[in-house]
């Protein structure tokens, strides 16, 4: 196959991924659900990760283990969720749109818009909270290749998730156009309240 109609192929894919998108608005649909999942992922890892210093756990293979097994949890958790709920949702739309024009609608623009919006949604909702889990246990495969001591990478984790909560909470500023800092302390300040209430109520 020439490469011109190699690139004349991809550009028909591109525009009519574009025209899905437009169509569904899945794009405000991706962000909150990126948001909202990664701020779980991170806020759920600190708990374990607190959890984890307190209970003295000194085996960094322990502590990657169970993170990779929590972050597994929570992406087939939230694919399957996000696929089944966007997938009711987009059926109700065309069902009603169905009714307004009097006409099927099954393999039309609109029809094939809402697969691929569910599909797109359930990769951004299973996604985001395990990449962001993987990021904040990070630090801990620097122990296992004897790169830093264990006490040092608990405390980088508790400082990359507060700052990847830090970070979160500016992009969800950005995306409300205004107050990028305030948003970005209000999630800061979740993980600080989440930790504090970990030391003061010593779970282990």
């Amino acid at each position: 196959m020439p490469w011109s109609e190699i690139t004349e192929n991809l550009n028909d894919i591109i525009e009519e991924f574009e025209e899905y998108l437009e169509v569904t608005n899945v794009g405000e649909i991706l962000r909150r659900y990126f948001v909202m999942n990664a701020f779980d992922g991170a806020l759920t890892m600190l708990g374990f990760i607190m959890s984890s210093l307190i209970s003295k756990v000194t085996d960094a293979h322990i502590i990657i283990s169970a993170g990779f097994g929590m972050s597994l949890a929570m992406g087939v958790s939230g694919f399957v969720g996000a696929l089944i709920t966007e997938k009711a949702e987009r059926e109700k739309q065309v069902k009603e749109l169905e009714k307004v024009l009097l006409t099927r609608l099954s393999g039309s623009v609109i029809d094939r818009a809402g697969k691929v919006a569910t599909l797109l949604a359930a990769i951004v909702d299973s996604s985001a909270p395990a990449l962001a889990a993987l990021i904040c246990a990070s630090p801990f495969f620097l122990v296992i290749y004897n790169v830093i001591p264990l006490s040092l990478a608990y405390n980088l984790s508790i400082a990359v998730t507060l700052g990847f909560l830090f970070v979160v909470g500016l992009y969800l500023g950005k995306i409300a156009e205004g107050g990028k800092l305030r948003y970005g302390l209000y999630m800061l300040a979740a993980g600080l309240v989440t930790s504090s209430l970990i030391v003061l109520l010593g779970i282990k």
